[in-house]
């Protein structure tokens, strides 16, 4: 989600709402980053109170979001209920700026796995390229594919020491359709001893995003990249690998 809990709090301000909705509220802008996302009453009461919401007892608030029957609720804390999603959206305002359509990309296009706690650009860049192709934006799936992969191509040979390989004569970066030759190791390149299969993903993935952006003829469909969709997880986990982008440590 674009928007930050600072603005999305600004926002529930001024709804006419309960203390409990409004906690509910702050439920659903998590479960929206994260869905299914359980928060204890405590945790809902600390946002309120820090965000001048409400000052509720955390007791009295816990017994009132039960009340609601909107939630769920194990040891890890509240969690909304399917049907409740969109009864709170409605509380909302209608044009809310920086609210991302609710999605598991668990199981996206390229699985959240893969991506998250690499970096924030590049977890925006994959959370746009998972909802356009959920919502049957074919063509901005396919260019948004192209970005990643650009963009990992680049952090690969940045965490290598070698992104002079990939720039031209002014300095600046090279476009896919030579990052992928370089990367390859076609013609004569020293390439990332990326996988037979990652390479041929690579190819693919660059084809199809360079129609959909440039070919004015040319209109991806589900079946374009769902033949890519192993071959781009797998070369996905090699760049990011190599890159070492991953911020998870042991």
């Amino acid at each position: 989600m674009n928007l930050s809990l600072d603005g999305f709090c600004e926002i529930v301000k001024c709804l006419s709402k309960s203390n409990a909705e409004k906690a509910l509220a702050v439920l659903w802008y998590y479960d929206r980053g994260q869905p299914d996302v359980s928060k204890t009453a405590g945790q809902l009461t600390k946002v309120l109170g820090d965000h001048h919401l409400g000052t509720p007892n955390q007791t009295t608030l816990a017994e009132a979001i039960r009340r609601t029957k909107l939630v769920n609720e194990t040891r890890s804390g509240f969690s909304l209920k399917p049907g409740s999603r969109k009864i709170i959206r409605d509380w909302l305002p209608s044009d809310l700026d920086g609210i991302q359509p609710a999605m598991d990309h668990a199981s996206g296009y390229l699985p959240e796995a893969i991506w998250k706690n690499t970096r924030g650009y590049i977890e925006a860049v994959c959370r746009e390229m998972n909802g356009s192709f959920r919502h049957a934006y074919y063509n901005a799936a396919a260019v948004m594919l192209r970005r990643l992969l650009e963009t990992l191509v680049i952090e690969a040979y940045e965490a290598l020491g070698r992104e002079a390989e990939i720039k031209d004569g002014s300095g600046n970066y090279l476009m896919l359709s030579e990052l992928a030759e370089r990367a390859c190791g076609d013609k004569s390149h020293v390439g990332l001893n990326l996988g037979r299969d990652a390479k041929k993903a690579l190819k693919d993935a660059r084809n199809v995003g360079n129609w959909s952006a440039h070919a004015r003829r040319f209109l991806a469909n589900s079946g374009d990249l769902t033949k890519l969709q192993d071959g781009v997880r797998l070369l996905a986990q090699e760049l990011i690998q190599i890159a070492d982008l991953s911020r998870t440590r042991s």
